[in-house]
């Protein structure tokens, strides 16, 4: 079975790099294309760090911790955050959505496994986790998708992206589950602020 997922990964190796899909290269970001937040990931370390292996599919697969620090004027002018978390290096045709989260509290400036967990009734589908916010469709229509890639297919970057809107978001023009798409439209003349941390992984 790994020979044929190696011979797999072998075949898609030059598919990478699909950066051009990114949710920060989209039409909302033309006037603050460069991060303006600082975004950090205390349990791994510095952007560009590799992330460990209980971190990933094939172990605890919890959602780092993540901490923003923002200026004054950023702060003061942020009414709701979004947070995505995508991989480019997938062999698609874009980035793959690991995770798609909103609504997410003004006063909110850090995250942590424990936000994530469903706070849904059983039976209920609100799409509510219990950090106070909200969460959208993945690939795999769950609430996180951790790092797995194919064997042998070489280093994957994680872009964790967080984004502050200076107007929430309108929840009553998206699904119950929102797609990124309909985020993107949504959020179009309403972002003030973003940041990104990047985890790499390679699955060996």
């Amino acid at each position: 079975m790994d020979y044929i997922e190696r011979l797999l990964a072998w075949t898609l190796s030059k598919r990478k790099g699909h950066d051009a899909g990114l949710i920060s290269k989209t039409k909302p970001f033309e006037k603050i294309s460069k991060p303006t937040i600082t975004l950090e990931c205390p349990d791994i370390g510095p952007s560009g760090s590799r992330i460990p292996p209980e971190y990933s599919f094939f172990q605890t697969g919890h959602f780092p911790t993540l901490k923003w620090t923002t200026g004054a004027e950023s702060s003061s002018s942020v009414k709701e955050w979004l947070l995505v978390v995508e991989d480019p290096d997938a062999p698609l045709a874009e980035p793959v959505t690991h995770g798609l989260y909103y609504s997410i509290p003004a006063a909110k400036t850090s995250v942590s496994h424990e936000d994530f967990e469903s706070s849904e009734e059983e039976g209920a589908a609100n799409f509510t986790l219990k950090g106070g916010f909200k969460y959208g469709l993945n690939r795999r229509k769950n609430v996180y998708i951790p790092p797995r890639g194919l064997l042998g297919h070489g280093p994957h970057r994680y872009f964790f992206q967080i984004i502050g809107l200076g107007e929430p978001l309108d929840t009553s023009k998206l699904s119950p589950a929102a797609t990124k798409a309909e985020i993107v439209e949504q959020m179009d003349g309403k972002l003030v602020a973003w940041g990104e941390w990047i985890g790499v992984w390679e699955r060996s």
